[in-house]
């Protein structure tokens, strides 16, 4: 009887998953913001997620962790993080700058929207491995590709006439 017992402890513990990754049931979506001439991520833009129905916004999120976590495979692009069972189909990511002082104008990058996909988020503890992004050589794939978008920058003066 002790042994039936024992075999089925050892059973039961082998059966039982323990959560192995801190990052469980999350999904991470990588942007890469730049312009053609530089391809430094440009700072301080706003970023959130849309839901639209026929072109209506039907829900905006605005308040989720993102430019805080601070992956080895993230240089400095602009990060979501995301559960693995949003549904990204029906959202787009929604771009926003203010008009700012620069180069003795005012210049803004505008509000851009971009659909995404399943393609665009990535499950962290699938993928994500630090040993294996410290160790990542010339020419390598990165696991998590981001989305690039491209912005032109133009004169504050121009979008309101």
């Amino acid at each position: 009887m002790k042994k039936q017992l024992i075999c089925l402890i050892i059973l039961i513990s082998n059966l039982i998953n323990a959560q192995h990754c801190p990052y469980d049931g999350t999904s991470i979506i990588v942007i890469k913001i730049h312009t053609r001439e530089n391809q430094n991520t440009i700072p301080n833009l706003k970023l959130s997620l849309v839901k639209k129905k026929k072109n209506k916004i039907v829900k905006i999120l605005e308040d989720f962790p993102s430019q805080s976590y601070n992956f080895p495979f993230l240089a400095d692009e602009y990060s979501i993080i995301i559960g693995n069972a949003f549904d990204i189909e029906n959202w787009y990511l929604k771009i926003e700058s203010v008009c700012a002082y620069t180069n003795n104008e005012y210049t803004t990058y505008g509000t851009t929207e971009i659909k995404l996909t399943e393609n665009d988020k990535y499950p962290l503890c699938e993928n994500y491995d630090s040993s294996e992004y410290n160790t990542i050589g010339f020419g390598e794939q990165r696991i998590y590709k981001p989305i690039e978008v491209i912005l032109y920058q133009r004169n504050c003066e121009e979008i309101n006439n």
